[in-house]
């Protein structure tokens, strides 16, 4: 009876060890998806955070990690748009021009573009890091923590049509209708790439970039 009750207590006792290390490999491996979505190049430091963040840590009452919260907020959203004189915008974009395989860069609609290319990546000029970190290393990391922290296959992929989806996005045109109307150029190469990585229709789109609602009261004019 003690053997059976050491080896159940010595079983348990392994699965909690099993938890425990869980837990801190993901609260550690969550972090390749916070620099490469939040974090950026800038004059002074070349992996700088451009996102507040509060992270709750729980531990055991002998000190061990059992579990962890991240909650993001005041993302600089300004950079996604432009950017000062030697600084990137967010390393994700580059990363995903210099790390994805030949058949990745196909399926996103990026295989002939690099990011002096896209009107997102190009305003600074500056395309690499001073540290001497490689994006695509760094978007290899990504990956192995999406699946880490238990990102489905198709998430990712989501994630990533999305992503390549705002470079295209930040390259279309509009033609002038009037002196307040407007719409997007449908000649522009990189609206087949927004739409079909969106699922929008051109007429959808148009509508909603080109198009807003007054709501008055009872009244709404468009």
């Amino acid at each position: 009876v003690e053997s059976l009750f050491v080896r159940d207590l010595l079983g348990i006792f392994w699965g909690l060890n099993y938890l425990l290390a869980r837990h801190g490999t993901l609260v550690l491996k969550s972090n390749p998806i916070l620099e490469s979505f939040g974090n950026a190049r800038t004059i002074r430091n070349d992996n700088s955070s451009r996102f507040g963040k509060f992270i709750e840590i729980q531990f055991t009452n002998t000190g061990s990690l059992v579990g962890a919260s991240i909650e993001t907020y005041l993302l600089e959203k300004v950079r996604l748009i432009t950017q000062t004189e030697g600084e990137r915008n967010y390393h994700i974009f580059y990363e995903l021009l210099q790390g994805m395989e030949e058949d990745q860069l196909d399926n996103y609609f990026i295989s002939d573009y690099t990011a002096e290319d896209f009107n997102m990546t190009n305003k600074s000029g500056t395309y690499d890091r001073r540290d001497g970190v490689d994006d695509c290393e760094t978007y290899q990391d990504l990956l192995e923590a999406m699946d880490t922290m238990g990102f489905a296959p198709e998430e990712q992929k989501d994630i990533l049509a999305i992503t390549c989806a705002v470079l295209h996005s930040s390259n279309l045109t509009f033609n002038s209708l009037s002196a307040d109307e407007s719409e997007i150029d449908r000649e522009n190469p990189h609206l087949e790439p927004v739409l079909s990585l969106m699922g929008f229709t051109a007429e959808n789109l148009n509508r909603a970039l080109c198009y807003f609602s007054i709501v008055a009261g009872k009244e709404k004019h468009t």
